[in-house]
């Protein structure tokens, strides 16, 4: 994401990219219309899918109305819904609203999981993922910060659930969390939740960043320090560090008064224990540097001169000494929608870690994967 200062056009840019893991997506690009709702209308929650259809809801745009004998999606949960939602384009996490506010996603390494309500899952006690978050805020939202409270709130009311948790016999810290970017025509700011104590509710925290800044978020948290008597900048859910604390997670004496280091404290690192350690060790290093080497590129790219100051071989992990930034100044009004395109095609080309030469190129030369 770039800040509008940063930006050629002056305006915030936000992009993303969704590799969806090993299964297929549902590549509708959905136009939900504006709407008016009568009062007292509640507005439901459901559990989206990988797959098409991602979502089968009449209510909720034409092209998410059942065909062919498709079944309506249920419901997991419902918010009181209110008076006039704007329009916004959606895919599988909403993308831009008729406003102008745009969110970009990127699922995220935490110390907790949680699992949605769904009738098959008597372990499940949340309500609300990624997916509804983002589009709540695009349907109720003009600027970013009014995004992050909302979805927040609503998180913590009705408990934040990633679709990549695992199961309880075997949960997913690697994917259990998640961040997104969210820009109006003025403001650009970080998301970071996880579900928080038990399966239960959320944690999370939202930065703003400085307009003359561009920002890498690779798959994991990048809140770093927040100063919590910084409203302007730091907004936070309620006991933010409670379960921080309980669990020994972070101790306020690890940093400066009135300061909590988010990703430092709720980000996972793999411990090298228990029945595979080799294993352990491969997924802490695959973790380090699938995050931080994309972070040092993006970086690279888009400024230069700062990413010139970052070392390639740290890796991003929440004990990093001397993390990367979360996010870095460029020159006013360099960064062009052609360079951030150019960013989402890379494969490190001209770099020691170039995928499209030598071995990483694969037996076929190709640096795309089926």
């Amino acid at each position: 994401a770039v800040g509008k200062d940063a930006s050629a056009s002056g305006y915030p840019m936000v992009s993303h990219t969704d590799d969806s893991g090993d299964g297929t997506t549902d590549i509708r690009l959905v136009r939900v219309p504006r709407k008016k709702w009568a009062a007292g209308s509640k507005r439901p929650l459901h559990n989206w899918v990988y797959g098409y259809p991602r979502v089968v809801v009449a209510e909720r745009a034409p092209d998410y109305a059942p065909v062919d004998g498709q079944q309506e999606s249920a419901a997991i949960g419902y918010i009181p819904q209110v008076n006039e939602t704007y329009a916004y384009w959606d895919m599988d996490y909403g993308v831009q609203n008729e406003v102008g506010l745009s969110i970009g996603e990127s699922t995220c390494t935490a110390r907790t999981v949680g699992w949605p309500a769904t009738a098959d899952r008597t372990y499940g006690y949340n309500r609300a993922g990624i997916e509804d978050l983002s589009k709540i805020a695009l349907e109720r939202c003009a600027t970013a910060r009014c995004a992050v409270q909302l979805m927040g709130d609503v998180a913590v009311e009705q408990g934040f659930y990633s679709a990549d948790s695992g199961e309880p016999s075997n949960p997913d810290f690697s994917d259990s969390a998640e961040a997104l970017v969210i820009a109006d025509t003025e403001e650009l700011w970080i998301f970071n939740v996880l579900t928080g104590a038990n399966n239960a509710s959320a944690i999370w925290a939202a930065q703003r960043v400085p307009a003359g800044h561009v920002v890498a978020v690779g798959n994991a948290f990048s809140i770093r320090k927040m100063n919590l008597s910084d409203s302007e900048n730091f907004l936070y859910s309620p006991g933010v560090t409670t379960l921080a604390e309980a669990q020994k997670w972070w101790s306020p004496l690890e940093d400066l008064p009135g300061f909590f280091d988010f990703f430092g404290a709720y980000g996972y690192t793999p411990e090298a224990t228990g029945a595979d350690p080799a294993a352990a060790e491969m997924l802490k290093e695959t973790l380090a540097f699938y995050s931080g080497r994309r972070m040092w590129r993006v970086f690279s790219l888009l400024s230069p001169a700062e990413g010139a100051k970052l070392d390639p071989n740290k890796g991003n992990l929440p004990h990093t000494v001397d993390p990367y930034p979360g996010s870095v100044p460029a020159p006013k009004a360099s960064v062009t929608a052609q360079m951030v395109m150019e960013v989402l095609r890379d494969h490190y080309e001209g770099t020691p870690y170039d995928l499209t030469v030598s071995m990483a190129a694969g037996p076929f030369g190709t640096p795309n994967r089926g």
